[in-house]
């Protein structure tokens, strides 16, 4: 027993053993391996912690990993994350080429992306903002989570301005789009927050591209909506 490590610190630990990565309850069940449960609601603690911790970043639903460790898969090309209902797997991409074709392969591949997709959208469907320098190309099932082709397929792909690209982040997960355009956004925000957005839970968008999006938006409204 550690018992001279900060939360955070054993937390780190934990995922580290883990493999970098560990859902909430793992992390709840183990973390007396590096320190004592400390105060009235220690399990709030660690959560909080996950949450706020600029070292740890929320990849899935309950799902926590080290930052690290995420930039590290988003940087290599090679390996990517799959999820389903019950399992967190590393998944690698087959490929003969060296790490430098790689690299500038993501490079080039992650500009055509965002160019296809400003040449196709325009513009924020929530805000109409069209200056290109704001908008930000956000990928619907997020780049980590994506094979080659996934990742470079503009329908994974919206504009938004960069406050509701940060919702609809998979670090933060608070709003998400159903197949009739609506909004939907999580209740983990405050009242008084939704309404400094400017829209309302389940508002329509009407200029929401919809079309051949379907999957990857049931995909994150699955696994990286916080509802």
């Amino acid at each position: 027993m550690h018992k001279d490590l900060t939360y955070s610190e054993a937390i780190e630990k934990v995922l580290i053993d883990n493999g970098g990565y560990a859902p909430l309850k793992y992390i709840y069940e183990n973390i007396e391996k590096y320190r004592n449960k400390t105060g009235l609601t220690p399990d709030n603690t660690i959560q909080e912690r996950v949450q706020r911790d600029n070292r740890f970043t929320r990849i899935a639903k309950g799902i926590y990993a080290l930052t690290d460790f995420v930039n590290g898969l988003e940087n290599s090309g090679d390996k990517y994350i799959e999820l389903t209902d019950t399992e967190v797997v590393i998944k690698k991409i087959k490929r003969e080429e060296t790490e430098k074709i790689v690299n500038q392969k993501i490079r080039i591949g992650q500009n055509d992306f965002r160019q296809a997709l400003l040449k196709s959208l325009k513009k924020c469907p929530i805000t109409n903002l069209d200056e290109k320098r704001l908008l930000i190309a956000s990928h619907i099932k997020p780049w980590v989570y994506c094979d080659n082709n996934e990742r470079l397929d503009i329908n994974n792909g919206f504009l938004l301005s960069p406050l509701f690209d940060k919702l609809f982040d998979k670090s933060v997960g608070l709003i998400t789009f159903t197949p009739e355009k609506e909004i939907l956004i999580s209740n983990k925000l405050t009242k008084d927050n939704i309404q400094r957005l400017g829209v309302i839970h389940r508002q329509i968008i009407e200029d929401l591209p919809i079309n051949s999006r379907e999957d990857f938006l049931e995909y994150h409204r699955r696994y990286i909506f916080q509802g």
